[in-house]
């Protein structure tokens, strides 16, 4: 282990270096800057731990960036091309050694290989290592700071509070990003040089999750609730209240809890003292709103979240990646579209679309499940026209048979129909069967703007990837809540209870309450509030690790992978669902948590491999 992390040290390094012109984080005689230098003025140490920011993964930066779509190893999307390596991965089990894409991420050759000067992302676990560096490197130096500008409107213990509230929350997301992945990693507070001595046994996954809430709770003191407008954008108060949620929530989940449920079993209960600590710090979060600034978007503003015309950050968006795109780079006008345009219109070929998994989990305007008999008994589901008095969030993320692919554009160039047709025969159909395509026959809407393609190429759009929003935080206290209190019990520190915080999201979306019917008791309950993840985050990658740490991949997967199957009979169309060729996921026990590389494994000694590998 010692060997590995010396390896991984100096790709750091080297990466680090190779991120930015701001050289002066990795300082050496050669550069003749000393450490000194560097951390006592506050613009250079500002800037060190600003990489720190930009490290988080934004995956509508780069034009082509679809480095990370995990969307496709769960249920939510399917990848068209069954050669590309992260669906070959998913459909042989072949995680180990696989090193690409987001089961790459702890190979260590990924750390630096795929940084250079243009900052073309690399994975998030590749690029989770150098910022935690690059962080306990200004922790480490934080002392020595003593020059502070009088021009920011801050005071000169504000400014140094400012940075260490930053790095606590810094060091403490890219950590989560990193076990959430592979499980429990020893804990990263120092800067560790090749005399540090690695060799030591993995903490459990809740050590590691107490170790994220102290810093987090660091963050929280010294973060402000607002910042002025030179600064907007950087983490809150809120910021960190929001990841102190999100990370009590995992570590109360089951697959973090092996002593509860151990490996191979079907067990999947939560461990209630930390939901119990998840839901109050959701209610810290949540009650914290108002004072930040923070709010949902109306129905109409939904698509703000992701696309518009004004650059800036949504006022949904709690902690966002940085580095927003405009559409304009380089003439292009089409930023980080290649992992969900469609290649007849520009993207890659092999963008991933929505499953008819996904389209079912939209419910009827009325609140009904479209699997529950009484959706269709009652006459709010009609079989023969499933895309109508449906929950507005299918609309808005998911083109359907029938809709406009260009609606308020002229037409496109000859070579593209506008009317999307997955009727056999179909242009759409043809044209995704014919290049041997998986074809699920739907598209992506949720991450395009108007114009969003290669015939019209339009200008004037800024991309924004939130990693948490408003709503994450309800539907967060809603399964916390519940686990710890039922549907509808008294929470602690907070007005709300698990239904009426899941209610405020489905009525920003116009949809009606929680059916009575599915609030009758927590097990039940548990059901619509999975749901409601899966539609509110809707290609948001949060479904592939919600499915692991609820352990239930296995049953998902094995209730297969669907796509829609649309047919003329009787000169009448028929609408049904059929299992897609190509599309199976091999998922075993084993495959709850990444694989550490078969090289990293063979160097080790108390450090032990994820269960199965």
């Amino acid at each position: 282990m010692k060997r590995y992390f010396k390896i991984l040290l100096l790709l750091t390094v080297v990466s680090t270096v190779s991120l930015s012109c701001e050289e002066y984080l990795d300082v050496s005689p050669e550069l003749g800057i000393s450490t000194e230098e560097v951390f006592t003025d506050y613009f250079s140490t500002r800037g060190a731990l600003d990489r720190a920011t930009r490290l988080i993964h934004n995956y509508v930066y780069n034009d082509t960036d679809w480095s990370s779509e995990i969307g496709c190893m769960s249920d939510e999307m399917q990848i068209s091309r069954t050669q590309f390596p992260v669906h070959w991965a998913m459909n042989t089990g072949n995680w180990l050694d696989s090193g690409f894409r987001d089961l790459g991420g702890m190979t260590y050759d990924n750390v630096g290989a795929e940084f250079n000067g243009n900052d073309i992302p690399a994975e998030p676990v590749s690029k989770a290592f150098v910022a935690i560096r690059a962080v306990n490197n200004v922790l480490a130096n934080i002392d020595k700071l003593e020059e502070f500008p009088t021009e920011l409107g801050y005071t000169a213990q504000e400014l140094k509070d400012q940075i260490v509230g930053q790095a606590h929350f810094l060091r403490a997301w890219h950590y989560f990003t990193i076990v959430k992945r592979y499980g429990p990693f020893p804990i990263m507070n120092e800067v560790y040089d090749p005399s540090t001595d690695f060799d030591q046994p993995r903490p459990t996954w809740l050590e590691g999750a107490d170790w994220m809430v102290s810093d987090l709770d660091i963050a929280i003191n010294l973060l402000p609730v607002q910042w002025n407008d030179q600064n907007k954008g950087r983490v809150t108060k809120t910021s960190a209240r929001a990841a102190k949620a999100m990370v009590l929530l995992y570590a109360s989940s089951p697959l973090m809890n092996p002593d509860l449920n151990p490996f191979g079993s079907s067990s999947k209960q939560y461990n209630t003292t930390y939901a119990e600590r998840a839901a109050a710090a959701a209610a810290e979060a949540i009650n914290g709103f108002p004072a930040g600034g923070y709010e949902m978007f109306t129905m109409a503003e939904y698509t703000e979240n992701w696309r518009s015309r004004t650059s800036g950050f949504p006022k949904e968006a709690i902690i966002q990646a940085p580095l927003s795109q405009g559409t304009d780079p380089n003439g292009s006008g089409r930023a980080g579209q290649g992992w969900f345009l469609p290649q007849f219109a520009g993207g890659w070929l092999a963008e991933n679309q929505p499953t008819q998994n996904a389209v079912d989990w939209f419910e009827t305007i009325d609140g009904y499940d479209v699997n529950d008999p009484e959706a269709v008994t009652s006459g709010s589901f009609d079989p023969s026209d499933p895309y109508s008095n449906r929950d507005p969030r299918l609309r808005a993320s998911v083109s359907v048979h029938g809709d406009d692919l260009y609606p308020g554009l002229p037409n496109p160039r000859p070579g593209a129909a506008r009317t999307l047709n997955a009727l056999p025969g179909g242009w759409h159909y043809n044209y995704e069967n014919n290049r041997n395509k998986i074809w699920a026959g739907y598209y992506s809407k949720k991450h395009k703007w108007p114009g969003c393609n290669k015939w019209h190429r339009a200008r004037g759009w800024f991309r924004m990837f939130p990693h948490i929003r408003v709503p994450q935080l309800y539907l967060d206290f809603a399964e916390a809540a519940n686990e710890a209190y039922g549907p509808n019990g008294a929470v602690p520190g907070s007005s709300l209870t698990a239904v009426e915080a899941i209610n405020i999201v489905r009525a920003r979306a116009n949809m009606p309450p929680v059916l009575a019917k599915y609030t009758t008791d927590k097990e039940t309950f548990k059901q619509r509030i999975y749901n409601e993840r899966a539609v509110e985050l809707y290609h948001e990658q949060h479904r592939w690790f919600d499915i692991r740490r609820w352990k239930i991949a296995k049953e998902v997967f094995a209730n297969g992978i669907w796509g829609a199957d649309i047919k003329m009979v009787n000169g009448q169309v028929v609408y049904d669902k059929k299992p897609m060729e190509g599309a199976l996921r091999v998922f075993e026990d084993k495959h709850y948590w990444y694989p550490f590389p078969t090289r990293v494994m063979n160097i080790m000694t108390q450090f032990e491999q994820n269960p199965g590998w």
